[in-house]
């Protein structure tokens, strides 16, 4: 009740300057008045999630009045960065750009090395969400969804970990479509194994939209699909899986499943148990900040969209996928699909 005045006056005001000084009037902000806020991320340096996090990093700066140190701690598929951040203090001065997918299918696995419950990290936001686009070396066999639907050898994919959202899609691509596959894991970065597609090393690999754009502008690969039933925004021409391909029933549920997940995206959390009052301010600015017209424009500018989520809905598909959505039969074939068949 307390807020409802300063979101109405946000609501209402073109300029935003009502928003942006909601802060300077709510005693509730007073406690981030000149402290330091890490924002941790799991990329290498250069990576989406850098690149998202070091946007992010002035507008929360001026919201809260406080110093936003972005923090990067690449490593495991981002998992080390997870780790590390679930046994932060709840004191809302430790926040993560978390990979929502690879959280959530870890945990489907049963990965042993992780030390969190992703259902239990206080959810924030969701910042993005993007289709995943397939790009291939240039100078390869595969120019087209057709091509690749009709290998007869081993598409090769490069790829960071069995759950870096590359390998997964790929491994439920093609066991979908019966097609061949061959997953290289091993690489540090998105950077890395990109780098060996445009060396020819591997056929390709799948990057969000924003990754994938970048090298295709440039011409250093080339994009062929987007595993999503939307298109690319920022690579319209790029046809979907879908438009490309007749889907029979069991085909569709894994790339649909796979599209469930997505729409976790790049999600903005914090430990487990944070102080009520803190989540509150750190949900309210950064829905204040990921609906701000004027930072959208400049998060498009800079090929970074931002896509909010509300942490409620975030938190029903997460606990939609883990908490029994799932049979048991099912669970065990995604599992035996994402961490064995094609390595």
């Amino acid at each position: 009740m307390v807020f409802r005045p300063v979101l109405t006056a946000c609501a209402l005001s073109l300029a935003g300057a009502l928003c942006a000084n909601s802060a300077a009037a709510d005693p509730a902000f007073d406690f981030y008045k000149g402290k330091t806020v890490r924002l941790v991320n799991g990329g290498a340096a250069g990576s989406g999630y850098d690149l998202y996090s070091r946007m992010l990093a002035p507008w929360i700066e001026k919201k809260l009045g406080a110093t936003v140190i972005v923090e990067s701690r690449p490593g495991a598929g981002m998992m080390t960065a997870m780790n590390h951040t679930w046994i932060q203090p709840p004191d809302g001065l430790t926040m993560m750009l978390a990979p929502g997918e690879g959280a959530v299918l870890s945990k489907l696995v049963d990965d042993q090395s992780l030390r969190f419950d992703f259902s239990k990290y206080t959810m924030i936001a969701r910042v993005n969400t993007a289709p995943r686009v397939m790009i291939v070396y240039p100078k390869g066999p595969y120019n087209t969804v057709a091509d690749i639907l009709n290998t007869q050898k081993p598409l090769q994919i490069g790829s960071n970990g069995k759950v870096d959202g590359v390998s997964d899609t790929t491994a439920m691509f093609c066991h979908a479509l019966k097609i061949p596959c061959k997953i290289t894991i091993g690489y540090k970065s998105s950077a890395d194994f990109a780098l060996a597609a445009i060396r020819g090393e591997v056929d390709g690999t799948i990057l969000v939209e924003d990754s994938a754009a970048r090298y295709a502008q440039g011409g250093q690969l080339r994009g062929v699909m987007v595993m999503a039933r939307e298109r690319s925004k920022i690579m319209p021409d790029v046809p979907t899986i879908y438009e490309s391909v007749k889907l029979g029933e069991e085909a569709a549920w894994w790339l649909d499943f796979r599209e469930d997940v997505r729409k976790v995206g790049r999600v903005l959390v914090g430990p487990p148990d944070m102080e009520p009052a803190k989540a509150t301010i750190l949900r309210r600015v950064m829905k204040e900040i990921l609906t701000d017209p004027e930072a959208l424009k400049e998060f498009a500018a800079r090929n970074q969209p931002a896509l909010y989520g509300a942490p409620e809905d975030m938190s029903a598909i997460v606990n939609r996928i883990l908490g029994g959505g799932l049979s048991k039969e099912r669970r065990e074939e995604v599992k035996q699909v994402i961490m064995n068949k094609y390595y």
